[in-house]
């Protein structure tokens, strides 16, 4: 319930910019796709949304752009469906071959 509260807060601020970290973890698999509907229903068409998270394969739906990074420093990055068409591979799987 925290966490719901606290994403309702900050984007009830109608920012151009949100950098949310870890947003859905330690939350329930029922309460993330809540939690992120209502992050994507309340966010503007000209704001930009940045999530770090490692939960990739409950984000990968809502992915247009995705940045991989290790130690500060960028390993992997580009538009998601072409990823996904350039390496055959989901999202999340591309993100388990990148960190193993």
């Amino acid at each position: 319930m925290r966490e719901k509260v606290q994403i309702a807060l900050i984007m009830s601020r109608r920012a151009k910019l949100y950098l949310l970290d870890e947003p859905i973890s330690g939350v329930d698999p029922a309460a993330r796709q809540i939690i992120l509907d209502g992050i994507l229903r309340n966010l503007e068409e000209d704001s930009l949304l940045i999530i770090s998270t490692h939960l990739i394969h409950d984000l990968e739906p809502i992915l247009d752009s995705v940045v991989m990074m290790r130690h500060g420093r960028v390993v992997l990055t580009g538009d998601a469906d072409d990823l996904r068409a350039e390496h055959g591979v989901s999202i999340d799987q591309l993100f388990r071959e990148v960190y193993q």
